[in-house]
């Protein structure tokens, strides 16, 4: 009870200097509200998969992570746990680098440009935090946004392969590796079996005319 006290005494006197913007407050009093209505409830039975968009609820973090309520795009699904990567607001004068496939391809930003164009669930530009996912619970969930950035797409293999440079690049590194090799077999395979196919065609062709000469001559000795 004493550490309550002194966590709501210190956020009081924070308030009180007016070191919090009302936005800021409203959304903090949002955040503690939901933790303290949803903390017990039994986990929500729903089924979310990979490329979806969602409304969630953060909670309250240190900068730089992303707090309170954004939406975020599920990247992965693990039982009652899901992977996320946070979506806010675009900003240039804030975020004057950051990468597009086709505007700015060459940018190493750890944000990827979501134009409202291209995207049916923002309404203005926004974008996603590639160096910040979050393991969140299902519980965290507000709302299902409209849109879906589908697996099967370019734009969201290419998001996938971004996330695995910037978190993992040993192991990207290696798999980028093994893939070039992997293609070169394929190649070297391809090659092998054309030179098979051709070598299995003359050999038939080969056969043919062998079997055209001998009875050529079974027919002469038959003459004779």
């Amino acid at each position: 009870m004493n550490e309550y006290l002194k966590a709501q005494i210190k956020t009081n006197e924070i308030i009180i200097d007016n070191n919090f913007t009302s936005n800021e407050l409203d959304r903090f009093s949002a955040s503690d509200f939901r933790w303290a209505d949803n903390r017990t409830k039994q986990f929500r039975h729903r089924k979310v998969k990979k490329g979806e968009i969602y409304q969630f609820e953060f909670g309250k973090n240190f900068k730089p992570e992303i707090s309170y309520e954004h939406r975020g795009l599920v990247i992965g699904v693990k039982q009652k746990l899901l992977y996320v990567l946070p979506i806010f607001s675009y900003d240039p004068a804030k975020h004057p680098d950051v990468y597009h496939p086709i505007d700015n391809p060459a940018s190493k930003s750890d944000l990827f440009l979501l134009k409202a164009n291209e995207f049916t669930f923002i309404n203005h530009d926004s974008v996603l935090k590639l160096n910040d996912i979050r393991t969140v619970s299902v519980n965290r969930i507000l709302y299902q946004q409209s849109g879906l950035i589908a697996p099967v797409s370019d734009t969201y293999k290419q998001i996938e392969q971004l996330v695995l440079q910037k978190y993992f690049p040993s192991f990207y590194y290696d798999y980028s590796q093994l893939q070039q090799k992997a293609a070169l077999l394929e190649e070297q395979q391809q090659e092998n079996d054309a030179s098979l196919k051709k070598l299995t065609s003359e050999n038939q062709e080969f056969q043919k005319q062998l079997a055209e000469l001998q009875e050529l001559l079974s027919k002469n000795n038959d003459k004779q």
